[in-house]
């Protein structure tokens, strides 16, 4: 007979057995993930406090998040990478060296090991941007309007920046798993496009060169101006081009042979150097007026920041400057008429549309036939009279004669006036023509003018105007005024006799002006120049964001 010890025995035992299986498992299985994760953590290089809590088979892990920042550009380490990046998700920032802060914790709690991350660390956005372009990372036209427009809704994988050669992704948009309602981002970067180093400019900064001797323009117009020293000098009012008696470049300073480095900011020039003695910061109180187009005063520091921004956007640079609205419109807004091209003789009229009534001197000659004509036959009738009545007739044809004569001369040159004042009238009102046709023209003409290789270019003419800027006040000032000049009569309808006076005695500054409006428009035709938008825009509404 079984008896209850047998089936105690028998039974119950391996029951019981059989029920705290899972226990045991539960607890095997939760020190093996601990064991597994901390193995995790140490290969990857992250510091944690980890637990378990062995009945329920769950791992607490608390992970410093972290805050950081872009190393000083001069620390080797700023264009190095990481020896011992993490793998694990969220620590793709790892990849490169930081100054590191801690700003709190993350708690996770996970069963298996495989389910592991690391939070992701905040950044400024701006200031990650830049140090990725800084390496030669490339924006992407697509990826910031759709950052733009969808915000926190763009979808994962959507690249920013990508390689400088292959087009891969540098920076892109990440699962906002961790992102706390900010934007997560991770970022992705080789060694093989590591090509930039300390010598290269980095971003919010511009480069102006001294120009070459065989095509130095600034050269040849200081003699150009040392030449005239005899000449009376004009003296007109701002608007005119003559600002004052100063020589349109000054000697140049032996601080200025070198190259110069300028940043740019979005309130204007923030910093200058030269670049063989960079410790030696320069003051540039000339280009340090009203960054605003719409002021009173020549605004030279304006002016240049657009030159500035316009002429190094194209090669990939990072702006805070943005170019106002307005002046992208005036660069592409055709506002030079065809007829004032032709009466400064940049253009020939066979270069440009019909603008001018034919001048008709038929009228003329029929004119001068006639009077030569009563001329002849008074002379014929006089050989009929006697001696002492021909010489009176003579001597009152040839005072009838001089006194119509004069009156000729003088309404000659009132129709030549009036003919004049007609032409240009004409010429104002005339099709106008679109920068790119205006530059171009004036390029030639200048170049002609000095005596130069036509093999200059526009963009290496801005360069150097860039450079007399920074170096000369009152040659910015010029560029500036006919800028101003050229702003004004866009919007105020056309150009008026009193802008094509200006014009006309100042063609050099003219055709500067149009080097630099040329450049603008060239910027928003680019791939590059025309994300600058988008990406600004992007960098107000993030100013932080996680990165991982």
């Amino acid at each position: 007979m079984v008896s209850a010890v047998d089936i105690i025995t028998y039974i119950g035992i391996p029951l019981a057995v059989l029920g705290v299986l899972p226990t045991i498992y539960t607890c095997l299985k939760s020190f093996f993930t601990l064991r597994e994760v901390t193995k995790t953590l140490h290969r990857n290089g992250v510091l944690a406090i980890t637990r378990s809590a062995l009945l329920s088979g769950i791992v607490e892990i608390e992970i410093p998040r972290r805050s950081i920042i872009p190393l000083d550009r001069g620390d080797p380490k700023y264009f190095a990478l990481s020896r011992t990046p993490s793998s694990l998700k969220g620590g793709s920032w790892t990849l490169f060296h930081w100054k590191e802060m801690v700003i709190g914790v993350k708690s996770y709690r996970l069963q298996y090991h495989d389910e592991l991350s690391q939070p992701q660390a905040e950044i400024e956005f701006e200031a990650l941007v830049a140090f990725l372009m800084d390496r030669g990372a490339v924006p992407s036209k697509e990826g910031w309007a759709d950052l733009r427009g969808a915000g926190l809704w763009t979808p994962a994988g959507t690249r920013l920046l990508v390689g400088p050669e292959e087009g891969e992704e540098v920076l892109s948009v990440s699962m906002s798993d961790d992102s706390d309602g900010i934007l997560s981002l991770a970022v992705n970067w080789r060694k093989e496009w590591d090509t930039r180093g300390r010598d290269s400019l980095p971003p919010y900064w511009c480069r102006a060169c001294p120009p070459a001797k065989t095509d130095d323009v600034l050269g040849k117009l200081k003699e150009l101006e040392n030449g005239n020293q005899g000449e009376e000098k004009k003296e007109v009012d701002r608007k005119g081009a003559f600002l004052d008696d100063d020589s349109m470049i000054s000697d140049l300073d032996p601080e200025f042979k070198s190259a110069l480095r300028v940043r740019v900011a979005s309130t204007g020039i923030q910093e200058a150097y030269r670049e063989d003695d960079p410790k030696r910061k320069l003051l540039l109180p000339h280009l340090q007026t009203p960054l605003s187009s719409a002021s009173s005063d020549p605004t030279s520091g304006f002016w240049f920041c657009c030159a500035s921004t316009a002429l190094s956007t194209p090669t990939g640079g990072l702006w805070s400057f943005s170019i106002p609205t307005d002046i992208i419109d005036l660069a592409r807004r055709e506002t030079v008429p065809c007829g004032v091209m032709v009466l400064l003789s940049v253009m020939r009229d066979d270069e440009v549309p019909a603008w001018r009534t034919p001048h008709d001197e038929q009228a003329e000659r029929f004119e001068k036939h006639v009077k030569f004509m009563e001329s002849s036959t008074r002379a014929n009738e006089e050989m009929r009279l006697p001696p002492e009545e021909r010489e009176r007739a003579r001597q009152k044809r040839m005072a009838d004669e001089a006194r119509a004569y004069h009156q000729d001369f003088q309404r000659k040159r009132m129709k030549d006036v009036q003919r004049k004042e007609t032409e240009a009238s004409e010429a104002m009102q005339s099709r106008r023509l679109p920068i790119k046709v205006v530059a171009e023209a004036n390029r030639k003409w200048l170049l002609k003018e000095l005596g130069l290789s036509d093999g200059i270019k526009c963009v290496a003419l801005v360069e150097q105007a860039l450079y007399g800027m920074a170096q000369d006040a009152a040659f910015a000032r010029r560029v500036a005024v006919m800028l101003d000049l050229w702003k004004s009569w866009s919007q105020s309808g056309g150009m008026t006799k009193s802008h094509f006076t200006a014009v006309k005695e100042d063609q050099v500054a003219f055709a500067l002006a149009s080097f630099v409006l040329f450049v603008i428009k060239n910027m928003v035709n680019e791939p590059t120049g025309s994300v600058v938008g988008d990406l600004q825009e992007c960098l107000r509404i993030w100013k932080k964001v996680r990165l991982g």
